[in-house]
């Protein structure tokens, strides 16, 4: 399939060149001859972040594009999804931004929607023929980096709070882990404050525990996690999330290593993979 790259100009089978107006609109110029020179009937996809509004927008302006070129089969393929944490009303006063965002990439019309590893099932309920991509692949090449410079028979996976723990045990299934460690904590939604960080075992003694997750923002779960583990007797603690985001850096407290992908940006200083090559 060929790739209409946003994320990787370089690897672009059309090349383009993109900008931002004065008054803030962003824009895009493809080159019409690459473009031509394409089979309009073989199915072609958009690969992209979509970090913000301007990034969905730009997307949006590249199908449109392609529809006036009269390309019949294009696909959305998303490494990071804008507002896949809001998928629902929070607070009264807030708005169900998830929603707002799905019904924008909708518009599209696009005959494919791929998201990784998003945040919830709501996101491909609400945006049409869309699938998820799951993180099973990233996370066995992280363990195995891992492994190779670290001795452990028997990885532990550990799912940081209730909203991964669905997942993380599709995820131990295809990798043929065998234990999985849940934890829980309690969040005030109105503060974002995070205490009372549990774990359901105690038989964490010289073990390696690798938390596994979908994003890490200010990486506070993730560090009461770890420390939490560390009490339990985990002699390291390793955090492993498909979308690196790290607004407070990429140095967690009580976290020996990360290991994220690029699907939300380049992150210096932590082990970050290429998301080109799960997508």
């Amino acid at each position: 399939m060929n790739t209409f790259d946003l994320i990787y100009p370089e690897k672009s089978a059309i090349a383009y060149k993109s900008m931002i107006f004065p008054d803030g609109q962003p824009h895009i110029k493809i080159d019409v001859q690459q473009a031509t020179a394409l089979d309009k009937k073989a199915p072609l996809r958009i690969f992209t972040r979509l970090n913000n509004a301007n990034d969905l927008l730009l997307a949006l302006l590249v199908k449109n594009t392609l529809d006036y070129l009269e390309f019949e089969h294009v696909e959305l393929h998303i490494s990071y999804l804008l507002a896949a944490r809001m998928d629902r009303m929070m607070l009264d006063g807030e708005p169900f931004s998830l929603r707002v965002v799905a019904a924008m990439v909708n518009q599209g019309q696009f005959k494919k929607v791929l998201i990784f590893d998003p945040h919830s099932e709501v996101s491909t309920a609400l945006i049409d023929r869309s699938y998820a991509v799951t993180n099973h692949l990233f996370v066995r090449d992280a363990l195995s980096d891992f492994a190779g410079t670290h001795a452990d028979d028997a990885p532990s996976l550990v799912s940081p709070d209730a909203g991964a723990l669905k997942k993380i045990h599709k995820l131990a299934q295809f990798l043929g882990i065998e234990k999985v460690v849940e934890c829980m904590k309690e969040r005030d939604v109105r503060t974002g404050a995070l205490t009372n960080f549990k774990a359901m075992t105690d038989g964490l003694h010289g073990q390696t525990c690798f938390i596994v997750d979908d994003i890490c923002d200010g990486g506070g779960t993730f560090a009461g996690t770890a420390k939490m583990l560390k009490e339990k007797g985990a002699a390291k603690v390793v955090l492993i999330v498909s979308h690196g985001i790290f607004s407070r850096g990429p140095v967690i407290e009580h976290v020996d290593a990360i290991y994220t992908t690029d699907s939300y940006k380049t992150v210096e200083g932590v082990h970050c993979l290429p998301i080109g090559k799960y997508m």
